[in-house]
């Protein structure tokens, strides 16, 4: 209460010792009012807020926001829910006041997964992965019989609960993915009868995560079924497992049915095949198969076929230029087969060192090698089908209502081909299967040492040739045509890395090829490495086609890179070499009559047929298309360098095909006369050697014609970027610039430039760049002046070299010679690749 002076209305003390209370009280009031407040704004990136709505269980170890809403209305706490599971569902049903049931089977599948990983890191399910102490008498010795007992029995209880919780996170997930689709047989569903289908429907944020808690739960389901029993990381209770027969038709041998990848049961490769059945406590889950034989073998003993089943969810994949990923449902898998080939640097050298410690016996008698040379020198040995299988996962709970799926207890678990079958058909209707086409690939490169191993075999002397070698990427298809990839010296299949993911990448190229890599020993005369290639490739069709009646076995394509692209000429030529060895005669050599007399006898030997077949070429029937990357056709003079001299002084031949060569004509001369004969130099220089402008080989093989029926386009490097550009003056309008990198600005010049990949476009409007572009590949359309073609190198390469008359089209590519790497260059091919489909 204020108190007023009557007289002057002052305040009397009274008021002066209450006013500041008073005011103190307000201000506490005011104060308080504001903190009664639930709710506060804040801004924050809108990043931040996708990320918190989209995240779930599986890619941030939390709940969803939905569901932990869902907890929230319901009165539950998320770690009491956890404690109590069981009771905790029965209330959060009871909650659920909504009419409409599909929203929570996606909290259910959650929370379903959610346990499955709580109870996976629990102690009692860790003990299942223990292993036995090294030392009895450590502090973690072996417990007694008895508590092993009790322990074991929690153990199981456990296991059986993680695999029923994610049993349950993928019937409910499943459910609520294929709502639709079901029949809606559950309490109230009369009330959802008059709602329309909605087959336009965008998918949420929730689809989205109940997919990924679809393809998690189904992910540990089958990448647990498949580690080994006693495996580091196998989380299964006691289960029974039958594998059932997958009997073969065909009578093909192991080799050759793995080669053409036949079907083993009759039907067509895309149907799935039943090869096992387990129980799991009162589970039953059957697993199906395609019906190929590199997926059916030994699969009723769990050999080969599923040795080593990795998710690719587990693997970070690096080196690739990119991940070819194909969407949709399912997770992606590799399974390793346990009979694939490896190639080690270890390997390659221990070959080495045994090839010189197992010498000949000086009576002349066979050593012990003799039978492995035997079987290196049958084609069909040295033919790799792929050892790596790609498959997607797909888990199919039985039954075709919401009740019935969400209360089955059979789970159908189907693999796929994904190169074969592209979608998989649920409930009456095709869904995209997921795939990873990047992990095979990555895998099989990852632990084969190509690049050193194409190194060591160069320069390393070894006893017996190392005969080349085809390796299928993927199984055999006869419904795709057949990319053969080429490399050059000194190198091998690794590279082709970026081109050949880009293939994976590309939906058209993949579904229509399929790529056989060679990998030859480049030390080799190039004389035998064609002969020995083609002869590889000639049986590798014979082996998958034997009457050439497939798609594969038409319209094949040769992609070959410098030395490679020498042996790819040869083998899309009929020429017969032998009819031009009267251009290698050397006058003042053969001024010697000696001389003169081997000469005449080294030609004589020619009637011997092993030797003919060698100078005898003969097209490829299967091949139509060429593409030859920065090829000397010509030779270089960079092989005759003093540094390369010196190299190729520790390049060897292989000491086998020596003597043998030596052997056979030691009637006509000695080895040093083979040696300084022109004709000798055939089969006594090495690979490197013979790349030489000067080589006899070079000489020999220089005006070689390629088959009229197959088109040829020839792609050039060039080294010097200003005459690039000076080029691409010349023929504007096929000029690509190098976007790869910043461009600097320059306000003083420019150039002009039409970008005419798109055949539709060219009469858009030029773009002016900076001087200072670069150009990064040019089209050559007509003639280049000689001033030009004689200054175009890739360092060492001459364009003069690389240049073939009557090319379908030739590019020239700003970079070195090892333009396979180069981004234009693999840009090229795919535009070659997709004409070539149109034909």
């Amino acid at each position: 209460m204020i108190f007023a002076d009557p007289v002057n209305n002052a305040l009397t003390p009274t008021n002066k010792n209450i006013k500041p209370v008073a005011l103190l009280a307000l201000v506490s009031v005011m104060a308080v009012l504001p903190a009664c407040s639930t709710v506060s704004v804040n801004k924050q990136a809108s990043a931040k807020t996708i990320s918190a709505q989209r995240g779930n269980i599986v890619t941030d170890d939390k709940l969803s926001s939905d569901t932990a809403s869902v907890l929230l209305s319901a009165g539950l706490n998320e770690q009491a829910c956890m404690q109590q599971f069981d009771l905790c569902l029965t209330q959060l049903n009871d909650s659920m006041l909504n009419e409409h049931y599909r929203p929570a089977l996606a909290v259910f599948s959650e929370l379903y997964y959610a346990k499955a990983r709580e109870l996976a890191k629990s102690q009692d399910c860790q003990n299942a992965l223990a292993r036995p102490p090294l030392d009895p008498y450590y502090a973690n010795a072996s417990l007694d019989d008895a508590a092993a007992k009790v322990q074991k029995e929690k153990t199981n209880k456990c296991l059986v609960s993680y695999q029923g919780q994610l049993f349950d996170a993928i019937k409910s997930s499943y459910t609520y993915l294929f709502y639709d689709s079901l029949v809606h047989d559950f309490e109230g569903a009369d009330k959802e009868k008059g709602r329309t289908k909605q087959q336009n429907r965008i998918p949420s944020d929730i689809d989205i995560q109940t997919q990924d808690i679809y393809n998690a739960a189904s992910n540990d389901v089958i990448t647990q079924l498949y580690q080994p029993e006693g495996g580091t990381n196998r989380m299964m209770g006691d289960i029974k497992v039958e594998y059932l027969p997958t009997t073969a038709t065909s009578s093909d041998s192991i080799e050759q049915a793995a080669i053409a990848n036949r079907t083993p049961l009759s039907g067509k490769p895309t149907d799935q095949v039943k090869v096992m059945k387990v129980k799991l406590d009162n589970y039953d889950l059957n697993v199906y198969l395609p019906n190929e034989n590199n997926y059916l073998k030994n699969a009723n003993q769990q050999t080969s076929a599923l040795a080593d089943l990795v998710s690719t969810y587990e693997l970070r994949l690096s080196g690739l230029n990119s991940i070819s990923k194909r969407p949709g449902l399912g997770i992606s898998l590799v399974a390793s087969l346990d009979d694939r080939y490896t190639t080690t640097i270890r390997q390659l050298l221990v070959s080495s060192l045994s090839g010189r410690l197992n010498k000949e016996a000086s009576d002349g008698s066979i050593d012990n090698n003799t039978r492995d040379k035997a079987q290196e020198s049958d084609a069909s040995s040295r033919i790799y089908p792929t050892g790596h299988l790609l498959m997607t996962g797909l888990i199919k709970p039985t039954g075709d209502s919401v009740l019935g799926t969400l209360s089955s207890e059979q789970l159908d678990i189907h693999l796929y081909n994904p190169y074969r079958s592209e979608s998989a058909n649920i409930l009456g209707d095709d869904y995209p299967l997921a795939a990873n086409f990047s992990a095979g690939y990555g895998l099989w490169l990852a632990e084969n040492q190509l690049d050193g191993v194409g190194y060591l075999n160069l320069i390393t002397r070894q006893k017996e040739a190392s005969l080349p070698k085809l390796f299928m990427l993927e199984p055999y298809d006869p419904d795709k045509r057949v990319i053969i990839m080429l490399h050059g010296l000194a190198s091998s299949p690794a590279t082709w890395v970026n081109l050949t993911n880009d293939i994976f990448n590309d939906d058209k190229l993949r579904n229509n090829y399929q790529v056989w890599q060679i990998f030859y020993p480049t030390n080799l005369p190039i004389l035998e490495n064609r002969y020995q290639i083609q002869k590889l490739i000639n049986t590798t069709y014979q082996q998958t086609d034997p009457k050439g009646q497939n798609l594969s076995s038409k319209n094949s394509v040769i992609i070959s890179h410098s030395m490679g692209g020498i042996i790819a000429r040869m083998m899309l030529s009929d020429d017969n070499l032998a009819n031009n060895l009267d251009a290698l005669d050397d006058k003042d050599l053969l001024a010697n009559s000696s001389q003169r007399q081997v000469d005449a006898m080294l030609k004589q030997a020619l009637t011997n047929k092993e030797l003919r077949n060698r100078f005898e070429l003969s097209a490829l029937p299967q091949v139509d298309t060429a593409v030859f990357l920065s090829s000397p056709f010509q030779g270089t003079d960079y092989a005759d360098r003093w540094f390369t001299r010196a190299l190729r002084r520790i390049i060897y031949l292989p000491v086998g095909l020596v003597k043998t060569v030596t052997d056979n004509l030691a009637t006509i001369a000695i080895q040093g006369d083979l040696a300084q004969n022109p004709f000798g130099a055939l089969y006594l220089q090495n690979g490197a050697s013979q790349l030489s402008d000067k080589s006899s080989f070079i000489q020999l093989t220089k005006d070689i014609s390629i088959n009229k029926r197959i088109t040829y386009h020839s792609i050039i490097a060039n080294n010097d970027a200003d005459i690039t550009k000076g080029l691409a003056e010349m023929q504007p309008a096929g000029v690509k610039l190098d976007l790869s990198q910043e461009i600097a600005e320059d306000d003083d010049s420019a150039i002009e430039a039409t970008d005419t990949s798109n055949t539709d476009n060219a009469g858009a409007d030029t773009d002016k760049l900076s001087s200072k572009a670069l150009v990064a590949a040019v089209t050559v359309d007509g003639e280049i002046g000689q001033a030009l073609t004689s200054r175009l190198s890739d360092g060492i390469v001459p364009y003069t070299s690389a240049h073939l008359d009557g090319a379908a089209s030739e590019t020239v590519i700003n970079g070195g010679h090892s333009i396979q790497e180069n981004p234009q260059t693999i840009l090229t091919l795919r535009r070659i690749l997709h004409q070539q489909l149109k034909h």
